[in-house]
């Protein structure tokens, strides 16, 4: 156990090692590989340092997408959300998309501003608003949809499904780690 450990410490910590090494550049190859032992490793590598680089990326690449169309990834993530499933409250929005209720609340009342979105006491609990997705934030969501997907295959390429499958499986496991 121990040693396949620092296999995967040791082992490639980018997108390098599914590049050939005809798509290395010299630099690349001869870059020193930081070792388990390592202690900057723990503080500069870990896999949470991994995952905010990542998504850092994603975000940046994903608000140049949305710009044009007057979105961005907090509004996406609504937009997308509205549209799987019907009706979902502020509460349930901002639990998905792990942001804070009176944050949610903003950016909902701006998309509502917008037209994007419909507010309405919900039927079942009138402490609680429902959120509904309008024609015109179909009509934003499918005009940035291709784009969107083209970023997702890009930012995924390279990896096979069980690779997909299995970081998705690790990050709902560490997030339910984390979560109170």
């Amino acid at each position: 156990m121990h040693s396949t450990i620092t296999n995967l410490l040791s082992g490639p910590k980018s997108t390098d090692q599914f590049r050939t090494p005809e798509m290395q550049s010299t630099t690349d190859r001869t870059k020193p590989r930081i070792r388990a032992e390592d202690s900057r490793y723990l503080n500069n590598r870990s896999p949470f340092f991994q995952n905010v680089r990542m998504l850092a990326r994603y975000s940046a690449r994903m608000n140049a997408i949305l710009k044009p169309a007057g979105l961005d990834v907090p509004k996406w993530r609504v937009l997308m959300l509205l549209a799987e499933e019907r009706p979902i409250t502020i509460s349930q929005i901002a639990d998905e998309a792990v942001v804070n209720i009176s944050t949610m609340a903003k950016i909902i009342n701006r998309m509502v501003d917008e037209g994007l979105v419909t507010t309405q006491t919900s039927s079942s609990d009138a402490r609680s608003s429902e959120v509904f997705i309008t024609t015109a934030g179909r009509q934003v969501l499918e005009a940035v949809r291709e784009k969107v997907n083209y970023l997702f295959k890009e930012a995924l390429r390279g990896l096979t499904r069980s690779e997909i499958q299995l970081l998705n499986t690790l990050s709902v496991k560490i997030y339910d780690n984390l979560s109170p």
